[in-house]
């Protein structure tokens, strides 16, 4: 019989998600930073979140959100893991899983992790979130003995993410 209570390994694999994803982050960040000028990086800073890579577009809607620290928090620790991880890895993730050859999850998960680097608004960000979107649909492939438990651990490290970048000052 299957296991699908939330356990120890979930817990693990969401740990070796998160932990990877800083240690990406901090050596590519170091290497942009020691190649690119100045300039160019301060111009293509990551953004955030998909949300906050679009929002730009609807003025009224952006002031709204950056005049209140409440809502800022709730679209960049609930909103955005929420949303993005729904649409880049349990909607395309559940296709393929248990259906597919592992080469067939693996190639998703990279397309999806491209798309969610790109999606972020940059270049650069296909390099750094891209690698987080790798990571997230690697956890979400290992913490798959229910649908809800792969979710949910993609939505803790994602959150996770997030909380670092906005106590980081990002």
């Amino acid at each position: 019989m299957e296991n699908r209570t939330f356990g120890l390994r979930h817990v693990r694999n969401i740990l070796t998600a998160y932990g990877l994803s800083w240690v990406w982050v901090v050596i590519v960040s170091n290497i942009l930073q020691a190649l690119l000028p100045k300039a160019v990086i301060s111009s293509e800073l990551p953004v955030l979140s998909v949300f906050g890579a679009w929002i730009d577009h609807f003025p009224d809607m952006a002031t709204a959100i950056k005049a209140s620290v409440g809502l800022s928090l709730f679209m960049t620790l609930v909103f955005a893991p929420v949303i993005e991880e729904a649409i880049f890895r349990m909607l395309p993730l559940t296709f393929v899983i248990g259906q597919h050859p592992e080469r067939v999850r693996a190639v998703v998960i990279v397309i999806c992790g491209i798309i969610f680097g790109w999606a972020h608004g940059s270049p650069l960000n296909v390099f750094i979130q891209g690698f987080v979107g790798l990571m997230l649909g690697w956890l979400y492939v290992k913490n798959n003995t229910s649908q809800k438990a792969a979710y949910i651990s993609c939505v803790i490290v994602h959150a996770l993410y997030n909380f670092t970048i906005v106590a980081m000052g990002g």
